[in-house]
């Protein structure tokens, strides 16, 4: 852990299941989740985020002795397309408990299809919600792919919160230089349309570093299908001006010729292996170079890797909590 930090580490990583069990006192409260002088950013114009609705989007590993020996949460974002649980489950969420880390969830709004604005306020949110009830627990963030622009939005507009109340925040696959090209067969959702190179919103995540007092990791594979082989590292570079690194696996582990898809990112040994070091301090000069030796880590569940690469959003996701309709409909304020 970086000096000034208590020892210790919430990792938050963003997807998914309802958590209606982890936060019951509070079940029947409506109010904005900032209205609380706790967020330290109460005066910012920002759409109201409906406590009730993130409080049944998050969901916590429910393993009382785990969570008590450990201070240690991570919240799991995920991508677009997705839920959290259906993101996670199979993959980190799997792995995480093994290692003496508490994994949560978070989904979000519409699959994250829907404006990144919106999205944005649902990780803060989630961040609020789990040091209100863990107050002694660290939270870190894992990302994948657009779950990383959603947690971009809240790092850039909620800076003083996410400073002071999150340790460690790991990007998987990120797109925070925007894709290049957008494919015929991928719809333009407003998702989609803020994550295109050039626009708006990405002009604004970018104007700016992101807030000090976090340790940054974005790992990328010189594979992922958002680009090319050449651009692949422009694209998940952190904004300018962010005390943080880019690693590429396959150079770091100097193994050139392995393949790693973008969903297998959340997959691989030797990825799991560098977030899982810089979770634990901050840094990845402890990771074993060995890693990269193993494609999967041991507690990766291949059929939900299999149903993932294959149907996205579909039977990857059965068991996840019904909340579809308490979802917003698209924001009216989507930047174009």
């Amino acid at each position: 852990m970086r000096m000034g930090k208590k020892v210790g580490l919430v990792c938050l990583v963003a997807a998914v299941i309802g958590v209606g069990t982890i936060f019951v006192e509070n079940k029947n409260s409506k109010e904005n989740v900032y209205a609380s002088s706790k967020s330290f950013e109460t005066d910012l114009d920002f759409k109201n985020v409906d406590k009730e609705i993130v409080e049944n989007s998050l969901w916590l590993y429910p393993d009382s002795e785990l969570l008590n020996n450990s201070d240690e949460i991570v919240l799991l974002v995920n991508g677009k397309d997705n839920t959290g649980f259906g993101a996670w489950s199979w993959s980190y969420a799997a792995q995480l408990p093994k290692d003496g880390f508490v994994p949560a969830t978070i989904t979000l709004p519409s699959r994250n299809t829907t404006d990144l604005q919106y999205s944005g306020k649902f990780v803060a949110a989630a961040v609020w919600l789990l040091k209100d009830k863990y107050p002694d627990h660290k939270v870190s963030i894992v990302a994948h792919s657009m779950g990383n622009l959603a947690t971009a939005w809240a790092l850039h507009y909620r800076p003083t919160f996410m400073s002071k109340n999150v340790e460690t925040y790991v990007a998987l696959g990120a797109p925070f230089q925007g894709l290049p090209v957008i494919p015929d067969f991928i719809p333009l959702v407003p998702a989609i349309r803020q994550a295109t190179r050039g626009s708006d919103f990405l002009a604004r995540i970018n104007s700016s570093a992101f807030p000090n007092g976090i340790n940054y990791l974005s790992v990328i594979s010189k594979n992922d299908e958002l680009t090319t082989s050449d651009d692949v590292k422009s694209l998940a570079t952190l904004p300018e001006g962010t005390e943080g690194e880019t690693i590429i696996p396959q150079e770091f582990y100097n193994k050139p010729d392995s393949v790693i898809s973008h969903v297998g990112e959340m997959a691989d040994n030797g990825i799991y292996e560098l977030a899982k070091a810089f979770l634990n301090d901050g840094s990845t000069q402890n990771v074993d170079l060995n890693a990269a030796n193993e494609k999967y880590y041991p507690a990766l569940e291949i059929e939900g890797l299999e149903l993932t690469e294959k149907y996205g959003t579909k039977p990857a996701h059965a068991g996840d909590a019904p909340i579809e309709s308490a979802e917003p409909k698209d924001s009216l304020d989507t930047v174009q």
